[in-house]
């Protein structure tokens, strides 16, 4: 019998466990310039989960994700610089003002209607309005940003550390996280109540499905996940400024991450970001930085994922073990078992939809 933990099953949880071991071991026999781009990676893949959690709970697009990992950032400085409040507790109050900032852009969803393009539509409106009211915040350093204050002889607690691996390890903490955080969604009530009303709305709201509470709390809860990625990615830059966190492809990079990577398996945002920030990465070395190359990079290998693999990278894999479950005479993984991933169906689609949307299906 499969002894589960919190609802999940112990099998998950030793392989989480010995991943956060074996990574932190192999990180700290990389080089300097291989663990920079890691860090890069798994930064990104903390809010492509955010949108793929959002994605794969209610079938929406949110292209605000960057939004909530930039309050995380000027939280996080603004709190160390003039009240001297440390990082490791602003990775505690930024998810907390992320999700007071996303409530009303859920309220305003929820009262648009169900659809994804309402809502995708009503976050790019507020991803593209923040960036000009930060600037006009003067507190909050204007069109400069803020900079981390330094100190001579920093401790454990101001987040400044000399080596790149320990930024990587604080990542790579993070996104386990938030892996074990999006497997007990999908196996709790809560999930099963979020892809009810993802798979018919209606039929949820007549068996007593509080559907406007759940899709606001799962909304406010994937603004609340992208949140501390802005923290650490702040400590590790010394800085914040709305170009660096909102830039023109800061949004476009973490919804290509988070589509190659698939949203059928909550891990598929990490091996998403640590594989194409690393394809990125050695095309614009083979460009010796041309600029420009690492944006066409990621277009680029996200038209190829799309063509070769329309599930992205978790989502192929998650079909390919169905597949192998079938051939070995076993059954598919039902969408209502614990054992099924959060947006994952038997076969590792999500729930059904457009064709057009296939591609972000994972």
């Amino acid at each position: 019998m499969n002894t589960r933990i919190f609802g999940m099953s112990a099998s998950a949880l030793l392989a989480l466990a010995l991943l956060l071991v074996a990574g932190w071991f192999v990180l700290g026999a990389l080089g300097a310039g291989t663990v920079a781009v890691l860090v890069l990676a798994l930064y990104y893949a903390i809010p492509a989960a955010s949108f793929n959690f959002l994605f794969g709970s209610l079938g929406v697009f949110s292209l605000a994700q960057a939004v909530f990992v930039a309050v995380g950032a000027y939280t996080d400085v603004y709190l160390f610089n003039v009240y001297g409040v440390s990082p490791w507790l602003s990775l505690l109050i930024a998810p907390v003002f992320a999700a007071i900032i996303a409530l009303p852009i859920a309220l305003a969803s929820v009262r648009a209607g169900t659809g994804a393009v309402l809502t995708a539509l009503i976050t790019l409106i507020i991803s593209e309005a923040i960036p000009p009211i930060l600037i006009a915040i003067k507190p909050l350093g204007g069109a400069i940003g803020l900079y981390v204050t330094t100190k001579a002889s920093p401790s454990f607690w101001d987040m400044q550390f000399g080596s790149v691996t320990t930024y990587a390890r604080i990542f790579l903490v993070l996104n386990i996280l938030v892996i074990l955080f999006m497997m007990w969604w999908g196996r709790s009530r809560f999930g099963f109540f979020a892809r009810a009303i993802r798979d018919s709305p209606d039929a949820s709201a007549a068996v007593g499905i509080p559907t406007a509470r759940m899709r606001i709390l799962t909304f406010v809860i994937a603004a609340a996940i992208a949140a501390p990625a802005g923290v650490v990615f702040a400590q590790y830059n010394l800085e914040t400024t709305a170009d660096l966190f909102l830039g023109g492809t800061a949004l476009f990079e973490v919804i290509v991450v988070a589509l190659v990577g698939g949203a059928a398996r909550a891990w598929g945002s990490m091996v998403g970001g640590v594989v194409i920030v690393y394809v990125s990465n050695a095309m614009s070395s083979a460009a010796n930085g041309t600029p420009g190359i690492g944006p066409l990079t990621f277009a680029a290998v996200f038209v190829v994922i799309a063509l070769v693999m329309p599930r992205g990278l978790s989502g192929t894999w998650a079909l390919l073990v169905d597949r192998r479950r079938k051939a070995a005479g076993g059954t598919l993984v039902s969408p209502l078992t614990p054992d099924a991933e959060p947006g994952a169906r038997a076969g590792g689609d999500p729930a059904p939809r457009a064709p057009e949307h296939d591609v972000a299906s994972g």
